[in-house]
């Protein structure tokens, strides 16, 4: 009798605890999953953060990015290296700006009327360039002929793995061509000596097509064998020494691994085409009446 009311109350006591559990662990996961959705909600609101406040409206990093990339492309380096200046002409801006809807010509009708039209210039642009121009229907038939036609633009150029160490002296050079040669590792020398941008890979390249290497590295680079390791290479920049990895000999591409060149090349002829196709086909579906006395009447 005294074993079973014992069972009875360990019972009791474990199914209280497990409830007890249950609520903890519940509390930690929903403080847990709190913490995670405010951590994603502060690192989106750190990534926009604010850069100005005018009578009330900010302008953030977005706002910031959206007007630079209005502005020509060789003009958006001179901004990153002025971005005051720049921040100063989008409050100037933002100033104005609300000067003008406090004056009223936010509610001016010739002002809707040139939104308007701005609105239909910008939908036209986008439709075209997406749906047409981005989308040319070239004919498989001048495709295979383009092909036919200019093999040597579907060459792949030779390519090949490379590793390299830059330094200001030819001594240093030389010493780390002694000990490479002694057995020490490439990538280890490079991160010791190596004042090139690669110094933190090991000095490792990736792999470099024929034509992206400057001339006096390349006439050395392309005819090294794997593993091997070149002299000191004079440059303007200083000594450079190579590893050759990988070598990729230049190839024919096949007609299907050229298709999306392909296509590229003939953007611009078919893109033309295709709109001018689709605006006889637009016109020939829709209801279009022209009044030409009208038109003559008109007074410049």
């Amino acid at each position: 009798m005294k074993i079973e009311i014992g069972f009875r109350f360990l019972r009791t006591w474990w199914l209280k605890k497990r409830r007890l559990v249950l609520i903890v662990v519940t509390a930690l996961i929903v403080l847990a999953l709190s913490g995670v959705a405010t951590k994603v909600i502060m690192e989106k609101r750190n990534k926009d953060l604010t850069l100005a406040v005018v009578n009330g409206r900010r302008i953030r990093v977005s706002d910031f990015k959206k007007q630079m990339a209005a502005v020509p492309e060789f003009y958006q380096a001179y901004v990153a290296g002025n971005r005051s200046q720049f921040l100063q002409d989008l409050i100037d801006r933002e100033l104005v700006y609300q000067k003008a809807r406090r004056s009223g010509y936010g509610r001016s009708r010739d002002i809707e009327e040139r939104l308007a039209e701005l609105k239909k210039d910008f939908l036209v642009q986008e439709y075209v360039q997406k749906e047409i121009l981005e989308n040319p229907n070239v004919p498989e038939k001048d495709l295979r002929q383009y092909y036919k036609s200019h093999p040597m633009d579907f060459v792949q150029p030779a390519s090949i793995h490379l590793y390299e160490i830059m330094v200001t002296d030819r001594k240093t050079a030389e010493n780390i061509n002694d000990r490479y040669r002694k057995g020490e590792r490439f990538e280890d020398l490079a991160r010791k000596y190596s004042e090139a941008p690669s110094k933190g890979r090991g000095g490792d390249l990736g792999f470099v097509r024929e034509g992206k290497l400057p001339e006096q590295l390349a006439r050395i680079a392309f005819t090294m064998s794997p593993g091997q390791i070149s002299p000191p290479i004079q440059t303007e920049a200083g000594y450079y020494v190579l590893m050759a990895g990988q070598n990729i000999p230049s190839r024919q591409l096949s007609y299907e691994e050229s298709i999306p060149l392909l296509k590229k090349i003939m953007y611009s002829k078919y893109g033309e085409k295709n709109f001018k196709d689709f605006l006889v086909n637009l016109r020939a579906k829709s209801k279009i009446k022209m009044t030409g006395a009208n038109l003559e009447k008109m007074e410049f």
